[in-house]
């Protein structure tokens, strides 16, 4: 039956190629032996002629038909293109036409053409057989079955039909032969008289049945090649039909032969064996048709949905078990029922006409399309349903098959994500408010209309609890029903708020008529409400506890699923109000000190610039205290961080007792206070600094009933005296403060702008100083050394030189120290070695001493960066001297010894830089691979007025010269020290004497000079 799966269906594509498989096989089969018989032939071998000995022989016209035969089931059965297929089709079709067509042609009109003869000529066939020619029966099988292809090549209508009654007939004939081969007949009347050998009529069978094979699933054979039951049935009992009547027939002839029986007997006997096998058919039929029927019930009363068959007048002819346990009827009684029975009354004349309308036009109609369905049981209940609809026509008639569906708990689901959309909305704005409110009224406002307007709810209150009283008040509601927006609560309401406040945790009513009293619940019933909920918003020690209600219109409506959407909507209202909380703290905390409450720095400097512009209009001073508690670290340690606030809020106290009420006192940090005293002069500031002190050596009891006492350090400072703005003015404060400290503290002091520190911004400078290695600001002068004996110049010292763009030639003593803390004389060091190589490769030759930092000295890569320099400036290794102090080298004596070797074994020379100021041994000195030590200026500069520095220089060069190393002094001015020098031994000397540090070019034309 149309509509319903069968397991069969699966196996129809390999049922096809099981078809398409015997054809190839039969054309291989036909061909093989279409090609034995031509060969035989060609070399007129006998028993080849025959196919097997003893059988007449098979002409050369036949093998080649048969062989023509053999190509089309061939080409039919392995091309998938159909016009390659169709055209061999078509020429082979034409070629076997042609001969069997002849053939014909010399029997009807009596030629003799001689077809048989063109190729070979045939010695075998008796004269009294002449001619040789394939027989009229054969030549009538070719002509049709050339007909039978070429009319499918053709796409002629029913082209597919009448190749397979031409089959037939094929077989027909050739079978004919076969039969009367089995009984002893050979030879047939044909037209004329021919003979159809055996092997030929074999074959032909098989041509024939090619024939019927290779369109399986068309027209005669449509039925045999079906995969349902009756194909494989037919299939199954062939044989019996086409041997049981031949083998009869042979046995009843037979025994009439050997005169066992007489003929009328022998028929009556084939007769009964040929009933007896029909009956044996269809018995085998019949069963095959009962056990399929019994299948397709027991699979339609399998099925998991509803199914029933209506004829057109709308009675039920067939249901199965579902059907029934779905509309509450016994076991077959809906057959015979009317179709509009499960239909609701009121629907019931509408469907009659959509039933008429539907047969008019029966078309499939799959499950959900249409419109909305309800059906009804026999008890009378609806319920939703969707509905398949497919015609199905059968023998008897056309039939409606309907599928019936039970959607009640879809539509409940489809009504449940419904209302989780809602709740997704209402969570979406939610969250969208809660960025963008900014005080607590409006959020509750806006929380309960998003949740009423998007939730799709009756209504929804934010309710506070008063911790103490218990009393319930309504800060804001919304409702889609005015009575419900503007009432009081019930006790009922009250007790559940109670109760989800107290215990902190959601409280549900799930179904108000049961769980109230009809006077208590009356007004919420009265307005549609049937069930509530509420969530708590505040946490449990909150001194007032805000909870969410929710209002339903059905009962049982809070399910699982949408608790937990509700419980994200409470926590995140009550999110944006703990958020809110918080940013009031944070408001308060942005301007106030969480410890002492005083007023923070943000919050003074405001109070501060304003004083200052107050200060400015009306031509008027203020002060600034600046208070630090001495030893504070020491008072934290014994007492810990919680006794160390309370010192900060009682010092914060007494200090606020000595100020007036237009004063600012404020906590600058860890244990620094500011006062800010607008419109008071410095010597004014004096009493207040005095009481503060005074208050002070008062003594402080902690809790524990620990004594203490606190001091203070304080500077004063007064605008404008002692800065042009804010940051100036408290600067001077806490430089006033910081010396107070340096001299034991407990007292205070005024700022004093004469004594300030005069050498500017540090952090102006470092900025400076970096930009000042981007922008090339840096030069190179180079200082003359003089060998002293001969009065040569026989080196140059590089030294480094700052042109500021704005403040000009900038001292080295001034930011080289600078350099060196913040990090910058790496990058600094490196440019002057590579500059001062740069231009000493490109001089005459002469020895360049070049300063390292102690930083510069100790950077790992050092040695790779000198012997890089090297390389990419041309500078000869033995022209080059690093000057190292020896502070540099106590930092790790091991480690400066290996990179000293390090940098010896480069070719280079190594000067000890100001010896005699720092800490040398005399154990290390002789380690270290230097060639020079260098006098500090320091020494020079008495060497001619003081006896200790004289021994000092004396001792240096006999201990140089008897280490064997060089001597050199710097800084020397005056003729008197050269003298001095020269008769000591010294080696070399350089100094203003000779001459100043000048550029690469001047310092090397004064050298020649």
């Amino acid at each position: 039956m149309h509509g319903v799966s069968c397991s069969h269906n699966i196996k129809a594509p390999s049922l096809q190629e099981n078809y398409k498989r015997i054809v190839r096989w039969i054309g291989w089969l036909v061909i093989t032996a279409a090609i034995l018989v031509v060969l035989s032939w060609v070399f007129d071998f006998g028993a080849g002629k025959r196919i097997l000995p003893s059988l007449q022989s098979m002409k050369l016209n036949t093998a080649l038909c048969f062989l023509a035969c053999g190509l089309i089931f061939h080409s039919i059965s392995m091309f998938d293109e159909a016009a390659a297929r169709d055209s061999v089709v078509a020429f082979l079709a034409v070629f076997l036409l042609l001969i069997s067509g002849m053939t014909l042609l010399e029997y009807g009109l009596g030629w003799q053409l001689g077809i048989d003869e063109i190729v070979v000529k045939d010695h075998d066939t008796p004269p009294e057989e002449w001619p040789g020619r394939m027989s009229a029966g054969t030549s009538l099988c070719f002509s049709m079955i050339a007909v039978g292809w070429l009319v499918t090549v053709l796409k002629v209508r029913y082209a597919t039909f009448i190749l397979h009654v031409l089959a037939l007939i094929v077989i027909m004939i050739s079978g004919s032969v076969l039969i009367g081969y089995a009984f002893g007949v050979h030879k047939f009347k044909l037209f004329v008289f021919s003979t159809m050998a055996l092997h030929t009529s074999f074959l032909l069978v098989l041509c024939g049945a090619c024939m019927l094979f290779a369109r399986p699933d068309e027209s005669l054979m449509r039925s045999a090649a079906s995969s349902y039951i009756g194909g494989r049935s037919l299939r199954r009992i062939m044989p019996f039909i086409i041997v049981t009547p031949v083998l009869t027939g042979w046995l009843s002839m037979q025994g009439v032969v050997a005169d066992y029986y007489s003929a009328a007997f022998g028929f009556a006997l084939s007769s009964l064996f040929s009933i007896l096998v029909l009956g044996f058919v269809g018995w085998r039929g019949a069963n095959a048709l009962n056990r399929e029927e019994e299948r397709f019930r027991s699979t339609i009363d399998s099925s998991p949905v509803a199914t029933v068959m209506v004829d057109g007048s709308g009675t039920i002819q067939m249901a199965n078990q579902m059907a029934h346990s779905l509309f509450l009827y016994p076991a077959g009684q809906l057959l015979g029922q009317s179709v509009e029975q499960l239909i609701p009354e009121k629907a019931r004349q509408g469907h009659v006409g959509y039933r008429h309308g539907y047969q008019r036009q029966p078309e499939k109609r799959m499950m959900g399309v249409g419109r909305d369905l309800f059906a009804v049981r026999k008890d009378g209940t609806e319920f939703p349903a969707e509905i398949a609809l497919n015609p199905v026509q059968t023998a008897d008639g056309r039939y409606v098959m309907a599928a019936v569906v039970d959607i009640t708990e879809r539509v409940e689901a489809k009504r449940k994500i419904l209302r989780l959309n809602r709740i997704h909305k209402v969570l979406s704005g939610i969250n969208t408010l809660i960025v963008r409110v900014e005080s607590c009224d409006a959020l509750y406002e806006e929380a309960t209309r998003i949740t009423v307007e998007e939730g799709d709810l009756p209504a929804a209150l934010i309710v506070q609890q008063d911790r103490e009283t218990g009393r319930c008040d309504i800060l804001y509601a919304h409702a889609a029903d005015e009575r419900l927006q503007g009432r009081r609560l019930s006790n009922f309401e009250i007790h559940t708020v109670r109760e989800c406040l107290n215990n902190h945790r959601v409280v549900i009513r799930s179904d108000l008529a049961e769980q109230c009293d009809t006077v208590d619940c009356e007004g919420l019933a009265g307005l549609g409400v049937r069930a509530l909920g509420a969530f708590p918003l505040t946490a449990v020690d909150s001194a007032q506890g805000v909870a969410l209600v929710l209002y339903r219109d059905e009962p049982f409506s809070f399910d699982e699923v949408e608790m937990k959407l509700l419980h994200e909507v409470a926590g995140d209202i009550a999110f944006a109000i703990g958020n809110l909380e918080k940013s009031r703290q944070l408001e308060y905390l942005t301007h106030f000190d969480n410890v002492t409450a005083l007023p923070n720095r943000l919050l003074l400097a405001d109070r501060l610039q304003q004083a200052l512009f107050q200060a400015d209009s009306q031509q008027g001073v203020l002060c600034i205290l600046y208070v630090n508690i001495d030893r504070f670290k020491q008072i934290n340690d014994s007492l810990g961080h919680a006794g160390g606030d309370d010192v900060l809020r009682e010092v914060s106290k007494r200090i606020g007792d000595c100020i007036g009420k237009g004063d600012t006192i404020s906590r600058w940090g860890g244990d620094e206070f500011i006062v800010l005293l607008p419109g008071q002069s410095a010597a004014e500031v004096s009493d207040v600094a005095k009481c503060i002190v005074g208050e002070l050596h008062s003594v402080i009891v902690m809790e524990d009933g620990r004594e203490l006492f606190v001091s203070c350090s304080m500077g004063i400072a007064e605008y404008p005296r002692s800065g042009k703005n804010m940051d100036a003015v408290i600067n001077s404060a806490r430089s006033a403060m910081a010396a107070v400290k340096a001299q034991g503290g407990n007292d205070y002091q005024h700022f004093d702008p004469v004594s300030a520190d005069t050498h500017g911004d540090g952090l102006a400078l470092e900025t400076s100083l970096r930009h000042a290695l981007r922008g090339n600001q840096f030069q190179l002068h180079y200082q003359q050394q003089i060998e002293i004996a001969t009065g040569q110049v026989v080196g140059l010292e590089a030294l480094l030189r700052w042109q500021h763009p704005t403040e000009g030639m900038i001292a080295p003593d001034q930011f080289i120290p600078l350099a060196e803390k913040t990090g910058l004389i790496v990058p600094i060091g490196e440019w002057v070695l590579r500059e001062a190589c740069r231009q000493g490769a490109a001089g005459p030759g002469l020895k360049m001493a070049v300063n390292l930092s102690a930083r510069q000295f100790h950077q790992k890569n050092l040695v790779g960066v000198i012997q890089q320099i090297l390389e990419e400036t041309g500078m000869q290794p033995a022209n080059l001297e690093l000057e190292i102090t020896e502070s540099a080298l106590l930092y790790d004596v091991e480690s400066a010894i290996e990179t000293m070797t390090e940098l010896a074994d480069l070719g280079l020379s190594i000067s000890l830089d100001d010896f005699g100021t720092g800490y040398s041994s005399l154990s290390y000195l002789k380690r270290f691979p230097i060639d020079t030590l260098k006098i500090d200026k320091s020494f020079i500069a008495e060497v001619t007025t003081d006896s200790g520095s004289r021994v000092i220089v004396n001792t240096i060069i006999a201990m140089a010269h008897a280490l064997e190393l060089k001597v050199i002094a710097e800084g020397v001015e005056t003729e008197e020290q050269l003298v001095l020098l020269y008769e000591r031994g010294c080696d070399q000397a350089q100094g203003y004497l000779f001459a100043r540090p000048l550029p690469y070019d001047e310092a090397i034309n004064a050298g020649r000079s």
